[in-house]
Formats: C-alpha cells, sequence, structure tokens
C-alpha cells in the first residue's frame, strides 16, 4: 500500500512556499506597507526561509540513512533526487528565459538578476550546478540555487554516510561534520568562493545536516509506532487531500516564481497594473500557485513517472 502524506509538512510547505513568493516580491517591486507585514524590508527576514526548507529536507531524509547502510547503491539514492528535481530546474530555467527574452526585448526591463540569456549559464543552472562555485557566476534564475544546494547536500549525505559504515564511526558524528564546515566557512570567512564552500553553500550544510541530525535524534528517542488512522469524515479528508495536493506541487510552484513575476512585469508595461499593491502581490502569489499547480500535474508529475519507470527498469 502506498504510504499517504503527511498533512502537517504540507501544511508548513504552502505556508512557507506562500511567504517566500510575498519576500520576492516586495524585494523586486519595491512594495512596502506601512501597516501590516513586509516580507521584506520589515522586522523579520523572510529570506531564512530558505533555511527551513533545508531543515525539513534534511530531517525526512532519515530513513535514507539505514537504507544507505544496507547496501543502498548511489546510482539509485541519487538517481530518484535528480528524476524529481532535474525536469523541475529544466522547465524552470526555460521558463525563465523565455519570460526574460520577452519582458527585455519588449518593455526594456531591467532586473538586479541577470537580464541576458546566457545558453551556458541555463545548462549550469538546469543541470543545478550553479551554486557549486565551480563555474564563474552564470546561474541563470537564482531562485534555482536552493535546489543546487540540495543536490549536493544529497551527495554528501550519501559519501559520509557510506564513510560511516565502513569506519564503523556512528553516522551522526560522520553527517555532523558538513554542518560543523557550514558554521565554520559562515562565521570565519567573511565571503569564500571556493568550489563546494561558498558561503551560500554553507547555509545548505548547516540547516540540512542540522534537519538530519535531529531526526535521527528524534527518532532515537521516539520510536515510531503504526496506529490505525481512523476514516476522517469526508469533509475534513478533501480538505487534508487538497492541502497535500498542493504540498506536492510546492517545489515548482517555489522554482517558477520569478518568470511568473515577469510575466506581471509584462503585463504591467502594457496594463499600468500597478505592481505596488498588496492586492497585487496577492494575486501574484495566487496566480504562481495555479501555473505551478497546473504544471506539475499535468506535465512534471508525469515526466517524474516515465523516468522513474525507467530508471527502474535498468
Amino acid at each position: 500500500m502506498k504510504e499517504s502524506r503527511k498533512i502537517l509538512p504540507d501544511i508548513l510547505r504552502v505556508v512557507l512556499t506562500a511567504c517566500v513568493l510575498f519576500h520576492h516580491y516586495q524585494q523586486l517591486t519595491g512594495t512596502f506597507f506601512y501597516r501590516g507585514i513586509n516580507f521584506y524590508g520589515g522586522k523579520f527576514y523572510f529570506g531564512y526561509i530558505v533555511e527551513v526548507f533545508f531543515l525539513m529536507s534534511g530531517f525526512f531524509m532519515v530513513p535514507y540513512v539505514a537504507k544507505i547502510r544496507d547496501k543502498m547503491s548511489f546510482p539509485v539514492f541519487f538517481g530518484k533526487r535528480l528524476i524529481r528535481l532535474l525536469p523541475s530546474m529544466i522547465a524552470a530555467t526555460i521558463f525563465y528565459d523565455i519570460a526574460l527574452f520577452f519582458y527585455v526585448r519588449l518593455c526594456n526591463g531591467t532586473l538586479r538578476y541577470p537580464t541576458d540569456i546566457n545558453v551556458f549559464g541555463s545548462i549550469v543552472t538546469a543541470l543545478g550546478l550553479g551554486s557549486w562555485s565551480i563555474t564563474k557566476d552564470f546561474e541563470i534564475n537564482p531562485i534555482c540555487w536552493y535546489v543546487s544546494v540540495l543536490l549536493l547536500c544529497y551527495i554528501l549525505m550519501y559519501i559520509f554516510v557510506f564513510l560511516s559504515k565502513i569506519t564503523k564511526i556512528p553516522a551522526g558524528i560522520m553527517l555532523s561534520i558538513p554542518m560543523i564546515a557550514g558554521v565554520v566557512i559562515t562565521h570565519v570567512t567573511e565571503f569564500s568562493v571556493i568550489p563546494f564552500l561558498s558561503t551560500r553553500i554553507a547555509r545548505g550544510y548547516i540547516h540540512f545536516f542540522g534537519g538530519l541530525l535531529i531526526g535521527i535524534i528524534i527518532t532515537g528517542l521516539f520510536k515510531a509506532k503504526t496506529k490505525e488512522e481512523n476514516e476522517a469524515p469526508k469533509f475534513i479528508s478533501f480538505v487534508t487531500n487538497a492541502i497535500s495536493k498542493v504540498g506536492e506541487a510546492t517545489l515548482d510552484i517555489y522554482l517558477i516564481q520569478l518568470p511568473m513575476l515577469l510575466l506581471f512585469f509584462i503585463i504591467a508595461h502594457y496594463t499600468g497594473l500597478n505592481l505596488v499593491s498588496g492586492k497585487t502581490m496577492v494575486l501574484y502569489a495566487f496566480c504562481t500557485f495555479v501555473v505551478g499547480g497546473v504544471y506539475y500535474f499535468l506535465i512534471g508529475k508525469r515526466i517524474h513517472s516515465l523516468l522513474l519507470k525507467l530508471f527502474k527498469k535498468k
């Protein structure tokens, strides 16, 4: 039987994704509220929400520690991660390049991010290599940095769990090494562009492996017990299923936010739409959720399923 998704993490994913969308919207449009919550320029820096995404990603990788120690191969472990992440990265990069092309050519628009389409940069970004500091900063659609660093964390996770297996050193100790390295990079070096050791990558190391260690500790303290779940009322079941569906699509919603924002810039250029508005910000977030969700369930998920089938045959 297929394991059902947990509703609380999905609720958290949906809420945090909305906050990130609001954060970048206010950052790039200059929207500021003199009353109410400011997701950019306010008392709390909502950019730190990405750290929560890393924490959650690490926390939910705990079961794979035992699987890796039980002879799960690297191609099997990492291949499934690539199948889920790379198609979304490729699609987000293509959407960004198309939106950027029309924004620059039709609206003479400028951004704080790269405004010229670069083939090499697009390839590097789509492959998830943009934030590894192994090339010059050619990253297109900088929102993708989260997935780029996440892929690197997955690779290091496998390496350190494998090393713990052959050295007999507890996995928790080995997995603390990249987290400690991230702390050192963050607090000792003001700015680092060393491959795999940049200050941006350090954010991922600290929180991904921190979440993984928290998960290992909690799993050790509170052994999960299977419980029979009573059938929920139809309305509650409908709501939880809807939230789970949106939560499932949050990665694609997150990655498509800049192309959608560029689309809003283009619309504003021709229609006079007021971008510096709370109502427009909410409309932007709603449209991004809809477009990202439609893409995921109509295209992205089917691509993932097809690739997974081909992967299993091999």
